[in-house]
């Protein structure tokens, strides 16, 4: 597809793929919601071009490459900054939070022909492996572990809690892109970005299980921002959607807005 096509539309035609492509979809939030200019093509050319250079196609080889041999780790200084979870600067820069160091992970490991998915645990991202039960990696320290320690990482960061082994398991792709909104939307409504929220929530209402109430914070952000004609054609084509009560009251609130632009 051409890098014409716009950082929105390319989010949304990763979402409708079937399987998700999760390195696409995951570049998207970073060229849709940063300032910095993002091209998605070249980006993924670089996580072909860091696959194409391992020359040992298993797990164990592809970690070592990865975190070892590329430098690859977690960021334990700035943790909540906004660029750990865009995957073009954390390919440039070596450095994320568990989740996107996870997308790369998987995605290298995809193009080597070595199986793998995410695992949301509480807390903390991890990578299982399709075809060995019971290994995992920690993206953040960049090391294989087995399931006593994932336990270790979850019981470190929620003591006096229960592990449960239901939380070693396959994260599909979409759970996995939600997840990456969430902490987006979670650090600017603390920084209070405006702006940035805006197009973090414009990704949001792009996935099909989006909660309603996503559709009137997104309305909101962009009412604050001006762009009041933008806010109510939102709800009206959200409306569209949705139907009884729901549909009646975005169509409402889309209504008073446009009797504001005249």
């Amino acid at each position: 597809m051409s890098s014409s096509f716009l950082p929105l539309e390319r989010f949304q035609d990763a979402l409708s793929e079937s399987p998700l492509r999760l390195d696409i979809a995951a570049l998207s939030i970073g060229a849709h919601c940063a300032e910095t200019p993002m091209d998605v093509e070249t980006e993924l050319s670089k996580i072909d071009r860091l696959a194409a250079e391992i020359s040992d196609h298993t797990l164990p080889g592809v970690i070592q490459f990865l975190f070892q041999e590329q430098g690859f780790g977690g960021e334990k200084d700035d943790y909540y900054n906004p660029a750990n979870s865009y995957i073009d600067q954390v390919l440039q820069r070596r450095r994320g939070i568990p989740i996107s160091l996870a997308i790369i992970t998987i995605e290298v490991a995809r193009r080597c022909g070595v199986p793998l998915f995410g695992v949301g645990m509480p807390g903390h991202f991890l990578v299982g492996h399709k075809e060995a039960e019971g290994v995992f990696v920690d993206p953040f320290e960049g090391k294989i572990i087995d399931e006593s320690g994932a336990r270790d990482i979850f019981l470190t960061l929620h003591p006096g809690q229960e592990f449960q082994t239901e939380f070693l398991t396959e994260t599909t792709p979409e759970v996995i892109i939600l997840r990456m909104l969430n902490n987006l939307r979670m650090i600017y409504l603390k920084d209070r970005g405006v702006s940035e929220l805006t197009a973090v929530l414009e990704l949001l209402v792009c996935l099909d299980d989006c909660p309603i109430d996503e559709f009137h914070r997104l309305a909101s952000a962009l009412d604050a921002l001006g762009r009041t004609d933008e806010a109510a054609r939102h709800l009206d084509n959200a409306a569209d959607r949705y139907s009884g009560t729901d549909a009646e009251q975005m169509r409402t609130r889309a209504t008073h807005l446009w009797a504001r632009l005249n």
